[in-house]
């Protein structure tokens, strides 16, 4: 069964300049909060932290599984989705769905909380462990989570803006932030199909995320989901006979588009897209970085990879080449990199060959390498 918990703290600042600090960095807030320096980050944008929690004197901190939503807008609050679970263990310990939320309270202050719902594990077992332990664990590991995020949050907006960042040499790996539409246009829920049809048209995009009055992400309305209103109903039985009905029926935004979202993060690779993309049969994926959305890729922006300007991939593969110790030289053109001079070992020509197909641009190599010692076959036994 579940119960609720909720942690209130005070912030002091500029409300205005602490929802803009929270919305933009909620995901180095909880990083910095728990005290991880490095969270890992999966392309989905969910993060691997370790949780803080004392129960009897007894340090019970769980690596958990959190994914952040997108921020939306209720009355003077600012709502963040929030989710956990443990990872691994995700059906032995409780799970937390709810919101960080955000309320001024003056010109001065600002009130912080973390509300949701905690499920406990195992059904009647875990409903008894939840009494006994897992509740008091649930409760004072949102307690303290609210209390370090808002020590965080207070420290970031009194603290000066970091310098910017120098010119970077181009990545042997593309990110989804160097292919996305940034700034793309969203729909909201209740504007008309036709009018939807209009806007494609006229911004000449084949889809556009779809939020609701206070901002949340609910889908994604397509060209696809479009034409699908002006298809005859399929005939029979199923749920993709139902969802056809219901799509022909549609008159809103809301009503027409796929659901969920499919996000991305915008520092996942264009692999990793191109997996989501191809997994999940979709055409475009919401780019969102910590409760913003802050682009849209498709799979036409995920082609960039492959026809990636020889110069840009010329400059990643001289990059890549001086850092090793390697005598070798390389060559781009039309996507196709020719790799000359003499390494130690074949496995090591084996293993650059292998490295230098990875990069994004590089559509075929050409290896005319030579080696010193032949390490990949059998020893000669005379």
């Amino acid at each position: 069964m579940k119960h609720w918990v909720i942690a209130y703290r005070h912030v002091r600042g500029a409300p205005a300049e602490l929802r803009r600090r929270l919305v933009t960095g909620v995901a180095d807030l909880l990083r910095a909060a728990v005290d991880a320096d490095e969270g890992q980050v999966e392309p989905d944008g969910s993060l691997l932290l370790h949780l803080p929690a004392h129960v009897a004197g007894v340090d019970l901190h769980k690596q958990v599984r959190l994914r952040i939503g997108v921020a939306s807008e209720r009355g003077a609050r600012t709502c963040i989705p929030l989710h956990w679970e443990a990872e691994p263990g995700r059906h032995a310990f409780p799970v937390f769905q709810g919101t960080i939320e955000l309320e001024p309270m003056s010109s001065r202050m600002a009130q912080l909380a973390i509300v949701g719902a905690v499920t406990p594990p195992l059904g009647p077992v875990g409903g008894l462990a939840d009494v006994t332990v897992l509740g008091t664990l649930a409760e004072r590991t949102t307690n303290e989570l609210a209390d370090r995020l808002a020590q965080e949050l207070a420290e970031t907006v009194a603290a000066p803006p970091a310098p910017a960042d120098a010119p970077a040499t181009p990545a042997a790996q593309l990110m989804v932030a160097d292919i996305m539409t940034v700034d793309p246009l969203v729909l909201h829920v209740d504007t008309p199909v036709r009018t939807a049809a209009l806007l494609l048209f006229y911004f000449d995009v084949a889809g556009a995320p779809v939020r609701t009055d206070d901002g949340g992400l609910v889908g994604v309305i397509s060209e696809s989901d479009l034409l699908a209103l002006q298809a005859t109903p399929r005939l029979g039985l199923g749920g993709r006979v139902d969802d056809s009905r219901a799509r022909h029926r549609a008159r809103t935004v809301g009503e027409a588009c796929s659901r969920p979202a499919h996000v991305v993060a915008p520092d996942a690779t264009v692999a990793e897209a191109a997996a989501m993309l191809w997994e999940a049969d979709i055409g475009r994926l919401v780019v969102v970085s910590n409760a913003e959305i802050v682009g849209i890729v498709s799979r036409h922006d995920v082609l960039q990879a492959l026809v990636r300007d020889d110069a840009d991939t010329q400059a990643a593969l001289d990059d890549l080449l001086r850092a090793r110790d390697d005598d070798v030289m390389a060559q781009v053109e039309w996507g196709a990199a020719t790799l000359t001079g003499v390494v130690e070992h074949h496995s090591t020509a084996h293993r650059l060959e292998q490295i230098v197909r990875d990069i994004d641009g590089v559509v075929e190599v050409d290896s005319q390498l030579d080696w010193k010692v032949d390490d990949l076959l059998p020893p000669f036994l005379p």
